[in-house]
């Protein structure tokens, strides 16, 4: 499905009604946000920091430590179920998993670029994958260092290794840019 050394693309990720769950919880009145900064690693912020900013919602972080034997809340459930297709489909386990995270910025403008970085702690490069779903189609992109675009194209997704230093050219033809990023340990 996809190499370990390079990006791979794939159109039609999810079955159309897979698809249409996961978009329509996602993008729906009831989806919990948090509000921050586009890219928290980001060596270099390419535009002005008053539009830095982005919402989010951490589905999976292993990196986040809860008490033990405490019970999902409904919420939680409902936001790990979401995942599960992706999971199946990209033969991850929970023990490779190391973080899902849902992001969205709201329409500009004009065309703003974040930040070169990468999704994960240091520790972890050359040790893993990321791959960025996309939720809904706009003429936004993500740009990697080495000069490859991927346009914002609904039920796509981008798979590549975790050091690849990347981007978001965000976008201003939809009231929102939804993605899913997922980071995962090829040999954990």
């Amino acid at each position: 499905m996809y190499r370990l050394d390079e990006i791979t693309i794939i159109d039609n990720f999810l079955d159309p009604d897979s698809f249409e769950k996961v978009s329509s919880y996602i993008l729906g009145r009831n989806f919990k946000w948090t509000c921050g900064p586009s890219s928290l690693g980001a060596a270099t912020i390419l535009m002005d920091p008053l539009y830095d900013r982005q919402l989010v919602n951490v589905i999976y972080s292993k990196h986040v430590k809860s008490g033990k034997g405490s019970p999902l809340t409904a919420e939680q459930e409902n936001e790990y179920k979401i995942i599960i297709p992706f999971l199946k489909k990209l033969k991850i386990t929970t023990k490779q998993l190391t973080r899902v995270k849902v992001n969205a910025v709201l329409c500009k403008e004009s065309v703003m670029t974040s930040g070169y970085h990468v999704d994960v702690p240091e520790k972890e490069l050359h040790c893993g994958m990321t791959a960025i779903y996309y939720v809904n189609t706009n003429n936004g992109k993500t740009i990697f260092k080495g000069g490859e675009e991927v346009e914002s194209i609904e039920n796509r997704m981008v798979i590549f290794p975790n050091w690849y230093n990347h981007t978001a050219r965000y976008h201003t033809d939809a009231p929102v840019r939804a993605v899913i990023n997922f980071n995962w340990l090829t040999n954990p």
